[in-house]
């Protein structure tokens, strides 16, 4: 074990026996950090990482095991239901997927996805398929407890306060790690970056000489999929109609968030800025919050003023023109790019071989999100996916409505975070092995569900007293 995991270790079990609402919020304030390693095994290209996310959310979902076993309630609330079959179907059809390298027994080769590499393996049931699939296992037990426990709406917020507050530490971090790469000063990797996996090691990455930001994430995609994926939370502050923390806290963030976007290089970043802005006016909209000419005027309001700070930034701080030129011109034919497209055509090709099941569960890499899926899972372990996550995010849709209380404003806001999250992880992978993408799909899934008219009134009349 790593230091850092034997201190949280003494938390968790603190947690464990004391107070399962400190051991949920450990849990929740470290999903973001998938660079932090509670215990490291093996070594170089075999090495992985118990991530502390992993063991908070083992002690935690031991805790809820015991105590369900305690009163003999297994019930699943109605209102997650639907997602989370769609959930468990797709975990069986990966279960049954593992029949394939089983079959395959060798006859297909795998080539290696690392550039210049002309080497291939062939392709055996081995114990990485079962680990993958433990991963999965414990990614969407995971979501599903999370979107039960939140359907409370205290629990609820307590949950959007623990991660927005982990969000500013990660952004904190990153500013740090931007002053270390501006200064020269060494940079404190062996506090929060201490795993030990080949793909943990982000935070030494550089672009034509200009160094990258990671902060405690294992690459800079993965920080800026993390910092934009959570900028909805704010988004209510900006309209006067609600927060999470403070109106001034949460745009003190969002300012915070949108600088480090900036600075860490990653087209991740760039892309999730462009979807969210889009899509948050889609539901502005739909909700009734903005007007078409409001929507259009902040939004026109918005770009020129974040282009006329580019503009002087470049034109003024050499650091900046840098990190600029060597992101937007440069990285296309960088050799991590090259590396991805070949990674995407090998998975295809696997894909057309065995359509049906893929060549089986944590077999094929493959960096984006479908090309992945239909390499691992084949067709129908693809469309089960599909399906889980379509019948969150259309369920969330139906049910917006005018933004009058706090459930309303986190529906809009879970269902932007879990929209922006999938779409940019089209072009980075499935994000397996990462807390935050299970927290959100599981926050999404607690408040995708309609209101009957008796409870919406009864909400209301509740909250109008709170206020009064």
């Amino acid at each position: 074990m790593t230091p850092l995991g034997y201190i949280m270790l003494l938390a968790g079990l603190a947690g464990l026996l004391f107070s399962k609402k400190w051991l949920y919020r450990f849990f929740v304030f470290w999903t973001l950090f998938s660079a932090s390693s509670a215990a490291n095994f093996g070594e170089g290209e075999n090495a992985s990482a118990l991530q502390i996310w992993m063991l908070f959310g083992c002690l935690w979902l031991l805790r809820e095991l015991y105590e369900s076993f305690t009163v003999f309630s297994f019930s699943l609330d109605r209102r997650i239901a639907r997602p989370a079959v769609w959930l468990i179907a797709f975990l069986f059809v990966a279960s049954i997927s593992l029949i394939m390298p089983a079959y395959i027994n060798g006859s297909l080769m795998i080539a290696s996805f690392q550039l210049g590499d002309q080497s291939a393996t062939p392709l055996y049931l081995t114990q990485h398929n079962f680990t993958q699939l433990l991963y999965l296992i414990f990614g969407i037990s995971i979501a599903i407890c999370v979107s039960q426990m939140n359907l409370d709406d205290e629990v609820k917020h307590d949950t959007e306060r623990t991660i927005l507050f982990s969000a500013l530490f990660i952004a904190l971090w990153g500013l740090l790690q931007f002053g270390c790469n501006l200064s020269g000063l060494p940079y404190p990797d062996y506090i929060f970056n201490n795993s030990e996996s080949v793909s943990g090691k982000g935070f030494l990455e550089t672009l034509n000489g200009v160094g990258r930001i990671s902060s405690v994430a294992t690459e800079p995609s993965l920080f800026a999929q993390s910092l934009v994926t959570l900028l909805p939370l704010t988004f209510p502050a900006w309209l006067k109609t609600g927060f999470v923390v403070s109106r001034r806290f949460d745009r003190s963030c969002a300012v915070l968030f949108l600088i480090l976007l900036v600075l860490c290089t990653s087209s991740t970043a760039y892309l999730g800025l462009f979807l969210l802005a889009i899509l948050a006016v889609l539901m502005f909209r739909r909700t009734g919050a903005l007007s078409v000419g409001k929507a259009l005027v902040r939004a026109l309001a918005l770009g020129a003023l974040l282009i006329l700070a580019a503009a002087i930034a470049i034109s003024t701080l050499p650091v900046v023109r840098d990190v600029m030129t060597s992101t937007l011109l440069t990285k296309s034919s960088s050799g991590s790019a090259l590396e991805r497209l070949m990674t995407v055509e090998l998975a295809f090709g696997y894909f057309q071989k065995y359509p049906l099941l893929g060549i089986g569960w944590g077999s094929a890499t493959s960096h984006d999100l479908f090309i992945k899926l239909l390499s691992n899972v084949g067709i129908v372990g693809t469309l089960l996916f599909v399906g889980a996550v379509f019948s969150v995010i259309r369920a969330g849709w139906r049910a917006l409505r005018p933004l009058a209380l706090p459930t309303d404003l986190s529906r809009v806001a879970w269902l932007l975070s879990l929209l922006v999250f999938v779409l940019t992880a089209v072009f980075s992978g499935f994000p397996l092995a990462f807390g935050n993408f299970w927290l959100t799909l599981g926050m999404a899934m607690s408040v995708g569900w309609k209101p009957d008219l008796a409870q919406a009134q009864l909400s209301t009349a509740h909250h109008i007293e709170c206020s009064q």
